[in-house]
């Protein structure tokens, strides 16, 4: 999505989501104004633009710009421990904990949000803790505004949790060391606050049906939110259950104060996030912890301080102890039936030495080198529909908005192939068990005189499970699946109708 946005860029300079003959219209167009996305905010896609630009359009050049923000993190962090109170052990178990934290990397590699909202927190929160009284203080206090327009251009939510954290932490801390004048206030909003709203004039979810997404969920589901979120960070490897124990034991009864203003952040924030995230409870059973994932540092260095706090400088002790602390789910839990005990980061290692399958390579393949140029596609699922169209540009990608929709201003002028029902497609592409329904379909489309027949089959398990959450994730290649439910089939039709009397047969 982010990536065929910025192709968007590319050829008008705005998030415009009409490509050659296509709309990426995701979920029936939710996040589109005027076939523009206005509900997302914009950073992630003209980063991804920029790198198009410089090295041509591709899945790497995609992920480029959010894979060199990820060195900076890691050139920042050891340049940071470099300098700490750290003892030499304190330092190499940071580095442990570091290289053992995989969902760092994989949220780092990804061509979205997650890879600027990490560092520019991360940075964001350094100047806060330099911010002084004085004039060099004071340019630590600059940098945080500045830094806090491309934090809002990245991810609005996030940076509303950001904001929090820091205003409570303030109102409990900071405030002793700093006082906030009106001058100060000031500041804030001609640097930070007027360009931030500026950009949230353009890229505005409440302009979009996206705004009213999340209106359905209750407090009670934002309990039950703020729940999921904890579990599923601790089952993703955010951060190490038992850890967070000891951090709260040192916290609490041992009073120690950089722990307590520690977790204080995570539980606002975790709170903020599941006050504003816009998924909805009712549709799911696990927490979408990727609007968590600047989380990570934190939960890094308050399982680092714990495990010093809790080992001391003994040195042998503590680097031999480290490895199975913070390369296994030993104190995460997870390890208990019916999971095992397992070690991500060597599983993560044996994925890079050898890279399992995925379903959209081998598929996108196919539709280049056998589908005609302008041919239709009908995609299943629909949100498979946005990883081909990348791949595969050259084909048209049907049924995407509902035939009601004809009628909207914004699609009114749309050829009648992107609207379901109304022109039958060329091709269908279904991924998974999805095929038992359209097998069913298009036996009741044959009586109709409706033919379709199947071409291909990728013998290729279907799910995209290579998500950087884990427990959406796998690093070996799934097999012994059912070839007739778990696969990837191509459905051609045999006897295409191009006439206007094709119009309607479907509905």
């Amino acid at each position: 999505m982010v990536a065929l946005a910025a192709k968007g860029i590319l050829l008008t300079g705005d998030t415009r989501m009409v490509i050659g003959d296509n709309i990426v219209a995701y979920r029936g167009g939710i996040l589109l104004k005027k076939l523009s996305d206005r509900a997302l905010p914009p950073l992630s896609s003209y980063l991804t633009a920029g790198s198009f630009a410089l090295f041509g359009e591709s899945a790497r050049s995609a992920r480029i710009p959010f894979a060199f923000l990820g060195l900076i993190f890691v050139v920042a962090t050891t340049v940071i421990i470099a300098r700490s109170t750290l003892t030499a052990t304190g330092s190499l178990v940071a580095a442990t904990a570091i290289l053992g934290n995989t969902s760092l990397f994989l949220f780092f590699r990804q061509c979205r949000y997650y890879a600027p909202s990490i560092l520019l927190s991360f940075l964001i929160v350094i100047c806060y803790f330099r911010w002084k009284k004085g004039s060099a203080g004071s340019g630590w206090f600059y940098a945080m505004l500045i830094l806090l327009i491309p934090m809002f251009a990245a991810n609005y939510m996030i940076c509303a949790a950001l904001l929090a954290c820091m205003a409570i932490d303030f109102l409990f801390w900071k405030r002793n060391e700093i006082s906030l004048s009106v001058r100060d206030l000031s500041l804030a909003f001609a640097i930070s606050a007027l360009p931030c709203l500026a950009i949230a004039s353009v890229w505005n979810p409440y302009v979009t049906r996206f705004g009213s997404y999340s209106h359905s969920n209750g407090v009670l589901q934002r309990l039950t939110l703020f729940w999921w979120n904890l579990r599923d960070m601790n089952a993703a490897g955010f951060l190490i259950g038992g850890l967070v124990l000891v951090a709260l034991y040192f916290a609490v009864i041992r009073r120690d104060v950089l722990l307590r203003r520690g977790l204080v952040a995570l539980l606002v924030y975790i709170s903020a996030i599941s006050i504003v995230s816009p998924q909805l409870v009712a549709d799911t059973s696990f927490a979408d912890i990727r609007y968590l994932s600047p989380t990570i540092p934190l939960c890094l260095a308050l399982g680092v301080a714990a495990y010093m706090r809790l080992f001391g400088n003994r040195n042998l002790l503590s680097l031999l102890l480290a490895l199975p602390v913070f390369w296994t789910n030993l104190l995460n839990g997870t390890f208990l039936p019916p999971n095992t005990l397992r070690s991500v980061p060597v599983e993560y290692l044996g994925e890079l030495i050898s890279p399992p399958p995925d379903p959209y390579s081998p598929t996108a393949s196919w539709i280049r080198d056998h589908v005609e140029k302008d041919s239709s596609v009908w995609v299943l699922p629909d949100y498979m529909t946005y990883p081909l169209m990348f791949h595969a540009p050259e084909a048209v990608y049907a049924w995407q908005l509902n035939p009601e929709q004809k009628n909207e201003e914004q699609f009114r002028n749309l050829p009648d192939i992107h609207f379901q029902g109304l022109v039958s497609p060329d091709y269908i592409v279904v991924f998974g068990p999805s095929v038992i329904q359209i097998r069913e379909l298009l036996e009741r489309w044959s009586g109709m005189g409706v033919l379709y027949e199947e071409v291909y089959r990728v013998n290729t398990f279907w799910k995209d499970l290579y998500r950087p959450e884990l427990f959406w994730r796998t690093f070996k290649p799934i097999t012994g699946f059912d070839p007739d439910t778990q696969a990837i089939y191509i459905f051609k039709h045999v006897n295409p109708v191009k006439d206007s009397d094709s119009k309607n047969r479907l509905q």
